[in-house]
């Protein structure tokens, strides 16, 4: 459902959450060792683990924001507390989105943080080391990339959308699923690897569609915002309606091609 338009104090306290995450962001993600690529952890599913470097970050960022307001829980990705969803206000964090490009030196990973209160996403930051880019975003306040505005790219047409994807392991030998179906539609397709990357390069017009199938709370609060703020729709492929703050399913582009790339893929294929 439409919120109420965001009052000017909660607007104002919005914004400096986002500068906040923006800070803490940008601190820790230059601060992360390129070369601490061992292997702490391995998690479920293919190539899915987290290095030193994830861990450390994610340690670094949840202190500075504990010592910001310790009386806001902290959901992150490496450390993850069940129930935190749920809770009236908490921060989202992913200290390296793209773990497996960062672990063999490809240099599209970044670090998410996101503030969610009362069940949506207010505030959060994208920061890419290794590029410079930080992308910020609070409700109600716009998007910006390095401190300029950013909008969604105008295209409207799915066979002319560079679009971006990331859909199950098997969905690519289906002869009918998501992925021969947006391959087959969409003028090009790509996968970067990065969640956070691929929303935050959409929400600047480089990508013109962005559909994933298997996201985690920290890899779309902060950048599903950012887009929003940037306008765009982000759509459940489950509901077909607005996704909500950790949506698992989603379609994110300007909104006449986004309800154009629901209609297309909503239906489950076999």
């Amino acid at each position: 459902m439409p919120e109420a338009k965001t009052s000017s104090r909660n607007r104002a306290r919005y914004a400096e959450l986002a500068r906040l995450a923006a800070e803490t962001a940008v601190a820790v993600g230059n601060a992360i060792a390129v070369g601490d690529t061992e292997i702490v952890t391995h998690k479920r599913g293919r190539a899915n683990f987290a290095t030193a470097a994830d861990h450390a970050a994610e340690k670094a960022i949840v202190a500075l924001l504990q010592a910001h307001d310790a009386r806001v829980p902290v959901l992150a990705e490496e450390s993850v507390r069940k129930g935190l969803v749920e809770s009236e206000r908490l921060w989202v964090v992913d200290p390296i989105d793209g773990t497996l490009n960062f672990s063999r030196g490809l240099p599209f990973y970044c670090v998410l943080i996101g503030y969610v209160e009362d069940g949506r996403a207010r505030a959060g930051a994208v920061h890419a080391p290794r590029t410079g880019e930080t992308f910020v975003a609070s409700e109600g306040a716009g998007a910006t990339r390095n401190g300029e505005s950013i909008s969604v790219s105008n295209v409207t047409r799915l066979p002319d959308a560079f679009a971006v994807a990331s859909l199950g392991f098997g969905e690519t030998k289906k002869k009918d699923s998501r992925f021969t179906t947006l391959n087959a539609t969409c003028a090009r397709l790509r996968v970067i690897g990065s969640a956070g990357l691929e929303i935050s390069y959409l929400a600047m017009g480089r990508f013109d569609l962005f559909v994933h199938s298997a996201l985690s709370p920290w890899d779309v609060a902060a950048p599903a915002l950012i887009a929003r703020e940037a306008g765009a729709a982000v759509i459940s492929l489950k509901t077909g309606r607005d996704a909500a703050w950790n949506e698992r399913q989603v379609v994110i582009a300007n909104p006449r091609l986004a309800k154009d790339a629901v209609t297309l893929l909503a239906k489950p294929r076999m």
